[in-house]
């Protein structure tokens, strides 16, 4: 939701994005006129709405009836799809382009064939990782399934040539080619193979746990028409209430004070110009976009350019002791550390160098080097997403 604030009022993306989705995102929120969190969530669950339903009438194209609706509700609610809105927006508006490539691709006239590139362009703009993976299960559907179904009709000279095989075959090689370079490349940064194998992961839970629950019960209405009674219905109601009470439950317990003090107390170290407008404070990028989002505070979250001597790091987590730690060993006539609520600390650039070699504050060494680790790098992806709001919208291009 920063990156909706800071397109509504300063007219930027917060940070690099692919542009599309939080483009649509603002124009939705103007659209309708409401209000941040309310756009956000409405428009999530839009297109998760509209991806479950497109994936379900793939699986299922005669006439529906009321038990084909509950199990889209079911496979709406069940506990690994429900933060697919929240956390993977990006990922959701590609998967409903993917999925009307899915639906229209016949390639019998030309219309066909602008339905495939607008659609292959929208999806890519809206996030490459999931688009890349994606467009790759299309290809494979499209070449061992519809071109094979197609071939049968073609001439001699098509059967004997198999091109549909060879434009898989290349492909494929391509792809595999591609992932090699990414990861060897550090395309997605230091620990690129293991970020595509997590996003693969990721992506079979959310997308993949509604799309096996919509395929286990769309087979199962039609092969068992006893599912298609009043009684199968209430139980598949039944169903749905138990997902939806353990979809919720484990959100309901979350606690935004320490978050909220610690916004207090950045606001108030600016007010009172104990940090300058000329020193950056640099945190993790979720509480970067979080302070951003309820107290329009900018903070920095990469670690490039490098942390200046003036600058500061938060710590979290610091205990009682090594506050007195830093007290007591630290004297100097500027302050290279500020106190926060909540076992929070505010060190300076100079001060975290000389954490890594002073053996006194060696108790401290631990949470400066997780502090720097949760700043993100500057990888080629940032590049592309950068290279990407260029093409679509070069004057809301971010200042970080």
């Amino acid at each position: 939701m920063a990156e909706l604030r800071s397109l509504s009022e300063d007219g930027k993306f917060f940070s690099f994005q692919e542009p599309l989705p939080f483009l649509l995102l603002s124009f939705w929120k103007s659209i309708f006129g409401l209000n941040y969190i309310p756009a956000y969530l409405s428009f999530g669950a839009f297109f998760l709405s509209l991806g479950i339903h497109l994936c379900a009438y793939i699986m299922e194209r005669e006439s529906w009836k009321l038990n084909h609706y509950l199990f889209c509700y079911l496979a709406a609610i069940n506990p690994f799809s429900y933060l697919i809105p929240l956390n993977m927006l990006g990922e959701l508006v590609s998967f409903s382009f993917l999925l009307v490539l899915f639906l229209s691709f016949r390639m019998e006239t030309v219309v066909d064939l602008l339905v495939l590139v607008s659609c292959t362009v929208l999806g890519f703009f809206s996030h490459f990782t999931f688009f890349l993976i994606g467009f790759t299960i299309f290809v494979i559907k499209a070449g061992t399934v519809g071109i094979r179904e197609k071939k049968k009709q073609q001439s001699v000279f098509f059967k004997r040539r198999n091109l549909p095989k060879l434009f898989l075959f290349g492909y494929l090689s391509v792809f595999v080619l591609g992932i090699v370079l990414l990861g060897n490349l550090n395309f997605y940064g230091a620990h690129s193979f293991s970020f595509m194998g997590g996003s693969v992961w990721k992506y079979l839970l959310g997308f993949g746990s509604f799309i096996l629950i919509l395929f286990v019960g769309n087979f199962l209405l039609r092969s068992e028409r006893e599912l298609n009674s009043l009684p199968a219905s209430i139980g598949i109601f039944a169903l749905i209430a138990v997902s939806g009470y353990f979809t919720i439950h484990p959100i309901l317990g979350v606690d935004k004070a320490k978050l909220s003090s610690l916004a207090k107390d950045v606001a108030s170290l600016r007010g009172r110009l104990i940090i300058n407008p000329d020193e950056r404070i640099y945190v993790s990028p979720e509480l970067s976009a979080y302070l951003y989002f309820i107290s329009k505070q900018k903070t920095h979250f990469t670690s490039h350019p490098e942390i200046r001597e003036k600058d500061y790091i938060l710590l979290s987590e610091v205990w009682a002791v090594d506050r007195k730690l830093l007290q007591r060993e630290v004297k100097a006539k500027n302050t290279p550390y500020l106190f926060l609520s909540g076992e929070r600390i505010l060190i300076n650039g100079f001060l975290w160098k000389r954490i890594q070699t002073d053996p006194s504050l060696k108790t401290l060494k631990t949470r400066s080097i997780e502090a720097k680790s949760a700043l993100s790098d500057q990888k080629g992806y940032d590049d592309l997403k950068a290279f990407l709001i260029s093409w679509l919208a070069s004057t809301k291009a971010p200042d970080v």
